[in-house]
């Protein structure tokens, strides 16, 4: 996966819309429901069938970047749109990205390891204009860490979510807190999907089983 410096305005790479991002090469995603028997929760393994989690079986990622701030825009198709949750049994689509937290080598599908920590930027279809920023040492360890100015943009069209995340590359954030990327490096990258219409919350998703390379051109 690359991500190319592109001299376009944060504008124009901030808008999931913009015809701009059909010049970004696009990589094609598989994603795998996450395994059930890794969940805390008895309650969450009892609830739902194996066969039936991970609703969203791909995703396509393209990302670009100014030289100041990154962008990542995540396509994935969805037939109805879960933006709200209005009952205790409805749940907001959502996504997200994994990034190693410093020179380690995270296990992926733990979320890391006490020894090597990972980064996740997660958006929800009802934080807006949002995304946390969060940290996580393995299973059950994910937690909030300061906001990293995590910037979202998405749309609902044509049957599909459009999501754009950004952040700086270097983030003023304290260590530990926020993966630093840099231009003319190479790290690695993961990506889930959250269907809130498929009952999908935490950490019952869809995700990428294995890390990717990202190249920062």
């Amino acid at each position: 996966m690359h991500s190319a410096r592109r001299s376009g305005s944060a504008a124009v790479l901030l808008d999931p819309l913009a015809s701009e991002w059909s010049e970004v090469a696009a990589d094609r995603v598989a994603l795998s429901g996450t395994p059930l028997a890794t969940q805390p929760s008895a309650y969450v393994r009892a609830r739902f069938d194996p066969r039936d989690v991970g609703r969203v079986r791909q995703v396509d990622v393209r990302s670009a970047h100014d030289g100041e701030d990154i962008y990542f825009r995540l396509v994935w198709e969805d037939d109805r749109q879960n933006v709200a949750i209005e009952e205790n049994n409805q749940f907001p689509d959502g996504c997200g990205l994994l990034l190693p937290l410093g020179t380690g080598d995270p296990p992926m599908q733990e979320m890391g390891s006490p020894e090597a920590p990972v980064n996740a930027w997660f958006w929800r279809a009802d934080f807006g204009d949002t995304a946390h920023n969060l940290v996580a040492e393995g299973l059950g360890t994910t937690r909030p860490a300061p906001s990293a100015a995590i910037t979202a943009r998405s749309a609902y069209a044509g049957g599909a979510w459009h999501v754009v995340l950004s952040r700086p590359l270097a983030s003023p954030e304290p260590p530990g807190a926020a993966a630093q990327l840099v231009p003319g490096t190479a790290t690695r990258i993961g990506f889930a999907i959250w269907e809130g219409g498929n009952g999908e919350r935490a950490g019952v998703k869809a995700f990428s089983r294995e890390w990717r390379e990202l190249a920062i051109e």
